[in-house]
């Protein structure tokens, strides 16, 4: 006997609503997931990815990519509320002169980026202030094993940047607790010796007198067996005992350097008579070349850089604390 395929009817039609809830209710649950992955991203993700695209050529001083990065960072600092942009709408224009491979010279020309956060006047009469820097350039487009290539500088530094837009963004959130000025700094030209770090040492936008102490970051991606290394202890006496006192919550294998004229930002500082300190993950096997690439930063690693290093900037921002200069020997 035929059954008539009308009986079939009401069974197909529910059973099709029946998928098509059960569809949608799986798409939802995939969009959700992927808007609670989103949300576990790092803060400091798409400023490393950013920095580090070809979009930014390396973001070797003097180029195309250099100014564009310049202005980026410009844009995120003024995107922070409370945040004030100092220079030309951020920017300090750095010129030098650099000697070409072939003998001859060029004028460059770069930016350092300067953004200010103020400290209430009531909590900080005498204006007094301190510096947080990173550099933002690296090594742009040259050539390795015979070919041009693409050198990102993930790591150097694009992670000490997106480690200093978000710091700034953090004690933005606490701006009436400050008692002290906040200056930030990203470097031009760190990569070529420290032109942009030198030239704002000596021409600051704002007096250097009132400032009290300075922190750079250089490279703080790729962590490896909790290494972090610090130096300037010896650029204020009571640097060893503010350092030793600091909580290591992750247990983080901390290599102190003493000296103050280290290669990095920190000692154009230190030379104008400021104390000054500075934080790496220390170098890798991918150091100033092509494979120094968003994709092998330890992001982990650079909360737990995060967790050591907060309660000094607390105590520098938040505390009336005192740090006396100590030449170099």
């Amino acid at each position: 006997m035929r059954i008539p395929l009308f009986i079939f009817a009401p069974f197909k039609i529910e059973f099709m609503q029946k998928y098509l809830i059960l569809s949608l209710l799986f798409l939802e649950a995939i969009i959700v997931q992927s808007v609670i992955a989103q949300s576990k991203l790092s803060p400091y993700q798409k400023h490393i990815d950013t920095l580090a695209s070809a979009y930014y050529e390396g973001r070797r001083a003097g180029t195309k990519g250099d100014t564009l990065a310049a202005r980026y960072i410009a844009q995120q600092f003024a995107n922070i509320e409370k945040i004030e942009l100092l220079g030309n709408y951020g920017l300090q224009e750095v010129s030098y002169i650099e000697k070409q491979s072939s003998g001859a010279t060029k004028e460059v020309h770069t930016f350092n980026v300067v953004a200010l956060l103020k400290a209430p006047v009531r909590n900080n009469p005498k204006q007094n202030r301190i510096i947080i820097g990173a550099h933002y350039d690296h090594e742009g487009i040259k050539r390795f094993r015979g070919k041009k290539m693409l050198h990102p500088g993930a790591d150097d530094n694009a992670s000490g940047i997106a480690f200093l837009i978000e710091l700034a963004r953090e004690l933005s959130q606490n701006q009436m607790d400050l008692r002290q000025d906040i200056i930030f700094i990203a470097f031009g030209a760190e990569e070529r010796g420290l032109k942009g770090s030198a030239y704002y040492a000596s021409h600051p936008l704002l007096p250097n007198e009132q400032v009290k102490a300075m922190v750079n970051f250089d490279m703080l991606g790729r962590m490896q067996n909790k290494g972090l290394t610090i130096r300037g202890l010896s650029t204020a006496e009571e640097a060893i005992d503010i350092f030793r006192a600091l909580p290591n919550p992750d247990g983080l294998e901390i290599v102190w350097e003493m000296r103050g004229n280290g290669p990095t930002d920190y000692s154009s500082f230190y030379a104008v008579g400021i104390p000054a300190f500075s934080f790496s993950t220390r170098v890798h096997k991918d150091y100033h070349l092509p494979g120094d690439m968003p994709a092998k930063i330890n992001y982990e690693g650079m909360e737990m850089a995060h967790r050591y290093i907060m309660p000094l900037i607390n105590q520098l921002a938040f505390k009336k604390i005192k740090l006396t200069y100590t030449p170099q020997n």
